[in-house]
């Protein structure tokens, strides 16, 4: 059955909405209208395709060509569950308040739902207040501190649209960001799990191995996040391959007021590139040797 949901105004201009086409932006709000209260959609497509566009002749390829753009990006999870198509909305529960969810109308039970939830990311995606799509310039240290509690929160895309990358030598990334970082942000231990796996390969696949290491830079040159604020709050790793947390690095909203001493932090991002290339390199050598 449709529901009434809201649309913010800040939605229109948003820095991730607008990387999307129209049309899939046009699906994802109607997708919002035929979900449960907990952010499900039943994901059969053609009964999707008839309920949201009733009036216009799409071909299911199309279709779902825009459902795989809004999987790409992150604002859609597409799973199955007792041999059922569906699909879950990561950012529903941040934008839409439900003051009385119906959850005798759910299409997946809860309990159900928070198992196949819990293999797609490292918190529960159904928590209130975990998303956030917004990625508004910082003006202030008070508004910056605001976020990072608010991104601290904040839930890595799905596992389904973004699964890792067995050929990066995540060892060898590793190794690399703890001595060029030298525990500004915290050291990271291996093994690696899944699920950071997925989030590094999530990062390097949508922005590339070289805006990778370039957030990894404009980090190290911002005193904010190394712990220079009133709250003597630190970035670590984790927070800063969080998707919205990784865009705001990399769009200078942490970047020092007074830019006359970031030359100091400088490291050769090449260096970075280098690594990961070598780990890759010798990840396929070993899948040859197989």
């Amino acid at each position: 059955m449709a529901r009434i949901r809201t649309i913010k105004p800040k939605f229109w201009d948003d820095s991730k909405i607008g990387k999307i086409s129209r049309d899939s932006r046009l699906l994802y709000i109607g997708l919002w209208t035929f979900s449960d209260d907990v952010g499900v959609v039943i994901g059969d497509t053609i009964w999707l395709k008839s309920k949201i566009f009733p009036y216009d002749q799409i071909q299911v390829q199309q279709f779902e060509k825009w459902l795989s753009e809004l999987a790409t990006n992150g604002f859609i999870c597409q799973f199955s569950y007792n041999n059922e198509n569906f699909i879950y909305l990561p950012k529903f529960a941040r934008h839409q308040v439900i003051n009385r969810p119906n959850v005798d109308d759910l299409n997946i039970p809860k309990n159900k739902l928070d198992n196949i939830l819990s293999k797609f990311t490292e918190q529960s995606l159904i928590n209130h207040g975990t998303f956030t799509e917004q990625s508004e310039p910082i003006k202030e240290e008070e508004k910056e501190e605001e976020n990072i509690t608010e991104d601290s929160n904040e839930s890595p895309v799905c596992a389904t649209s973004q699964p890792h990358d067995g050929r990066i030598d995540y060892a060898e990334l590793v190794k690399f960001f703890n001595e060029k970082t030298q525990g500004a942000f915290g050291n990271i231990r291996m093994p690696l799990s899944d699920k950071r796996k997925g989030m590094i390969n999530a990062r390097i696949k949508t922005y590339g191995k070289e805006t990778f290491a370039r957030m990894i830079q404009m980090a190290l040159n911002s005193d904010f996040l190394k712990g220079q604020n009133k709250n003597g709050w630190r970035a670590s790793f984790d927070w800063l391959i969080k998707p919205t947390n990784f865009e705001k690095v990399i769009s200078g909203n942490y970047d020092n007021k007074n830019r006359a001493n970031t030359q100091q932090c400088n490291r050769d991002p090449n260096e970075f590139l280098r690594n990961i290339a070598e780990g890759i390199a010798r990840a396929d050598f070993e899948e040859s040797k197989r």
